[in-house]
């Protein structure tokens, strides 16, 4: 079993959906289908199976002394961050005991004083760099920032370094993110960067093994190494499955479904799953929206047909679990499959259903890959740091001893049989967060309507996609621009 399985997995069962505010094979390639335009783009490489005898993945630079100097990183009050980066003394826990020697390994390397800040929530970070960019201010090293919220007016002021121009970091070792350098690199500007301190946050489907027995369907494993995985064959299956438990002639939270998902920003994933992307890259590495497509049009129909043309299907709004707004518990048993995110999966260990897990399915069987969208945040270093020298050599050091004994942590006390229950999970967790990719359209889109197309129609039970887009097409076309005119202009080239 290749060491991704062993590194990515746990994390996906700890994390927070990094929009709950709104790794990977041996250099593998997203072919992402043409027929939306998209390029193919590479994703991050995999550990293998040993990593310690691969230098590819082992701190490479100088040990240099920086005279104890602090190095603080600032990052919001985000799920994300909240418990899985930082530790404050050891406990006895193995994952806390793992953050904890991560930050004084790093303290002993390089005679620094690490510290951290929490400043405010997701939208306070591009703010607190503003504000001390401006000022001349020096107060802190690195910034963790949101997936989304701020990115682009951090490069529309000019407030972020070029990591392309970072002394000290070597983007050859796979402990960075290929796909992160891919989508945030323009002209050879990159203002954000992600190496394996960032914890990647796909989201993917959790199935009913139970409810798959009692109805005899298709085993969805070996559909997914089939390559026939499809939102079609998910809606089939899917329409067997419905039933109304309390018999009395309405569909409920009470009854039984085939489907159940978060009618919001989960559904943007489906998109991309089915290799349609926000926007496309020109030749002349200019972006421009790419989503009136007919592969759109055929998406938004096919999940028309699956939400609402039948009772196969329970839609819950956004936040439901959280507010106690109905839905139907995944861990109830009445759900063959469930649009799931990381943070709630860990809620599964005691669930008395037998589950999987898988990615979400294909466009249609002629697509290649199975794609998997990160909603992880990123690194940013504020234009005006006192020491880039220090920022660029511990961001590094940061990035390979994460994966040297953090990620392992992670394996080894959330594994151990307590979630994942079968070695074909374990499987798919490989596929999907070795297929976990980041992307100008999202991370850029400050959360634009086009961004959110699907699941916004979907709420009105509309299939005008055309006419949607049209509307806002325009306007938002500008807003990219704007950003893509001010990675030119930051770069100076």
């Amino acid at each position: 079993m290749k060491k991704i399985l062993f590194l990515l997995i746990a994390v996906f069962i700890i994390l927070a959906p990094a929009l709950y505010s709104c790794g990977e094979a041996e250099a593998p390639v997203n072919a992402v289908n043409t027929e939306s335009g998209a390029e193919d783009l590479p994703v991050g490489d995999a550990p293998p199976e040993e990593t310690a005898a691969d230098p590819a993945y082992e701190y490479g630079g100088d040990r240099t002394d920086f005279g104890g100097e602090t190095f603080e990183v600032i990052y919001p009050e985000w799920s994300l961050y909240n418990d899985y980066y930082f530790a404050e003394e050891e406990n006895g826990d193995a994952v806390n005991d793992a953050l904890y020697r991560r930050i004084i390994d790093t303290e002993e390397f390089f005679n620094i004083n690490f510290e951290t800040r929490i400043t405010g929530y997701i939208e306070t970070i591009p703010a607190t760099v503003s504000r001390e960019v401006k000022a001349g201010m020096n107060s802190f090293d690195i910034a963790l920032t949101h997936c989304i919220s701020g990115l682009d007016s951090i490069v529309s002021q000019n407030l972020a370094y070029n990591w392309m121009q970072m002394p000290n970091v070597d983007f050859s070792k796979k402990y960075w993110n290929r796909s992160m350098n891919e989508h945030m690199t323009i002209n050879g500007y990159m203002p954000f960067a992600v190496n394996d301190f960032i914890i990647p946050d796909p989201c993917f489907i959790t199935f009913s093994k139970d409810l798959l027995r009692e109805y005899a369907l298709e085993d969805p494993y070996m559909l997914v190494q089939s390559g026939t995985w499809t939102w079609d064959k998910l809606g089939e299956m899917a329409k067997q499955v419905s039933r109304d438990v309390d018999g009395d002639g309405k569909f409920t939270e009470a009854d039984q479904y085939g489907f159940e998902a978060e009618l919001d920003w989960q559904f943007i994933n489906v998109m991309y799953s089915c290799g349609q992307y926000v926007m496309k890259k020109e030749d002349d590495g200019h972006y421009v929206l790419d989503l009136n497509t007919s592969k759109s049009q055929n998406i938004i129909e096919k999940l028309n047909d699956l939400i609402y043309a039948g009772n196969q299907s329970f839609m819950f709004e956004y936040d439901a679990r959280k507010t106690g707004k109905p839905y139907v518990p995944f861990e109830s048993g009445r759900a063959l499959f469930f649009m799931n995110v990381p943070n709630y999966v860990k809620e599964l260990r005691a669930m008395e259903y037998d589950f999987g897990i898988l990615p979400y399915p294909k466009f249609d069987e002629s697509q290649k890959d199975y794609i998997s969208l990160n909603w992880a945040g990123t690194i940013c270093a504020p234009i005006n740091i006192s020491n880039p020298e220090k920022v660029g050599a511990v961001t590094e050091y940061l990035g390979a001893k994460s994966h040297e004994i953090v990620l392992p942590a992670y394996f080894d006390v959330l594994l151990n049989g307590k979630v994942i229950r079968d070695e074909e999970s374990r499987n798919m967790l490989e596929i999907i967060y070795g297929e976990s990719i980041y992307d100008f359209g999202l991370n850029f889109s400050n959360f634009n309507e086009l961004l959110y197309i699907i699941p916004n129609l979907l709420k009105t039970k509309s299939t005008a996609l055309a006419s949607y887009y049209e509307k806002r097409e325009a306007k938002i076309q500008r807003d990219y621009d704007k950003i893509y005119d001010a990675f030119i202009e930051n770069s100076g080239n």
